[in-house]
């Protein structure tokens, strides 16, 4: 079973967008919806890993506050009384 948080950054990680920056010889990701969301680093997959914690942050700190997530949604669960 996979934790919620782990497919909402699977998933969102599977939207970035990728640019290398050659001024600062360095790649750039980001995914749109996600404001300040944003990861830089001189190998893809260091910033994809570092895209990836930025996105976990992003969500625990929206959820503390009690904010809205784009395309985050804890499921409903029937509560059954005990006899």
């Amino acid at each position: 079973m996979k934790l919620l948080f782990s497919e909402f950054i699977e998933k969102a990680i599977a939207r970035a967008h990728y640019e290398y920056d050659d001024s600062v010889k360095q790649w750039a990701a980001w995914v749109d919806g996600f404001s300040g969301v944003y990861a830089q680093g001189k190998r893809i997959e260091a910033v994809r890993q570092e895209l990836a914690l930025t996105l976990e942050e992003y969500l625990l700190l929206r959820i503390r506050e009690g904010k809205r997530v784009p395309g985050f949604g804890i499921p409903k669960r029937s509560h059954v009384k005990a006899a």
